[in-house]
């Protein structure tokens, strides 16, 4: 797949493109079926399939108060697009000069000036341009003067819920991560190096890894059973989330402790698969207690750990089935 940060950069478009609109946070199943259906119009026309998204997510230039924590990483998010067989992602970078762009020159100039668009391919809810002007009703009538066919997906999902990126971000503000695949296809996940920490789970009898990330959004404070991915190795293990109030009230940190594994991990990447919840973060009057508390925790993440497998992103349109993790 090709990534570009501006259309001057783009290759073989001339022969058209098949496009796709959005911003693609989370990449969950709703926009895995936007992916689908760009890719079946482009295999159809013969031209290249386009995802043309934006960085940052046009809030945090907007609206910083009410921008959302992201999902995925930049870097995620690549490899989740590339994953769905897409020719060329355009990330480009979002700015108030573009947001008060009217949605008939964008058409214009983009879609059919540079991209020399063959079929468009948005979600029901997505509009652009200034004051949003730019809707699957406006979109339909641009492609009806400009010759290009407009898809607008109505939502899917399950359960009477459309698959979206605030669902996903409640079910991990409610620290339900056993809830995430249904939605995404895939379990939640983050990335981190492993950094120094107070040691205080040596002392423990739990020697216990701290993760710095670049995720910006984590689930709710608390222990969560996950599988550990160290040098293409998987392990079962616990994961903290929180401040650690037994000894008093500091930063959120991200503690990992890997069961049955011994080793230095220091400075190496780990990459962690939430599977379930154990509990929430609480306070314990003392040591005993807290080591009383990890032993369950143990315990527990054993049992649902022991037959749990990752749920990998995989491509249905993929000949080689095509994952991304």
């Amino acid at each position: 797949m090709q990534v570009i940060d501006h259309l001057a950069n783009i290759k073989d478009a001339g022969e058209g493109t098949a496009v796709a609109l959005g911003n693609f946070d989370g990449v969950h199943l709703g926009h895995r079926d936007i992916f689908r259906t760009l890719v079946r119009r482009a295999r159809e026309l013969g031209v290249r399939s386009l995802v043309y998204t934006f960085d940052p997510h046009p809030l945090k230039v907007l609206a910083p108060e009410r921008a959302p924590l992201l999902l995925n990483t930049a870097e995620e998010k690549v490899r989740l697009i590339a994953a769905s067989n897409i020719d060329i992602l355009a990330c480009i970078p979002f700015s108030v000069a573009l947001a008060s762009c009217e949605a008939e020159d964008f058409v214009r100039d983009v879609l059919v000036g540079q991209l020399h668009i063959r079929a468009l391919v948005i979600g029901y809810d997505f509009a652009f341009g200034r004051d949003r002007r730019g809707t699957g009703d406006f979109l339909r009538a641009q492609g009806e003067i400009y010759g290009f066919s407009v898809d607008v997906l109505q939502p899917v999902g399950m359960d009477g819920q459309p698959y979206s990126s605030s669902r996903v971000r409640e079910l991990l503000a409610e620290g339900r991560v056993e809830a995430i695949p249904s939605l995404l296809g895939r379990h939640y996940t983050l990335a981190g190096k492993v950094v120094g920490g107070e040691k205080r789970g040596r002392t423990l009898g739990f020697p216990t890894a701290n993760i710095s990330t670049e995720k910006e959004q984590l689930p709710a404070a608390g222990v969560y059973a996950v599988i550990v991915r160290h040098k293409n190795t998987d392990y079962q293990g616990l994961v903290n989330i929180g401040c650690r109030p037994t000894y008093g009230p500091g930063a959120t940190t991200i503690e990992v402790y890997l069961l049955d594994f011994s080793g230095d991990i220091y400075a190496d990447e780990l990459r962690l698969y939430f599977v379930a919840r154990l509990r929430e973060e609480k306070i314990f009057a003392d040591s005993d207690a807290l080591i009383a508390a990890i032993r369950q925790d143990v315990a527990l993440g054993r049992e649902l750990l022991k037959d749990a497998k990752i749920i990998q992103y995989q491509e249905y349109l993929s000949e080689d089935n095509t994952c991304a993790r």
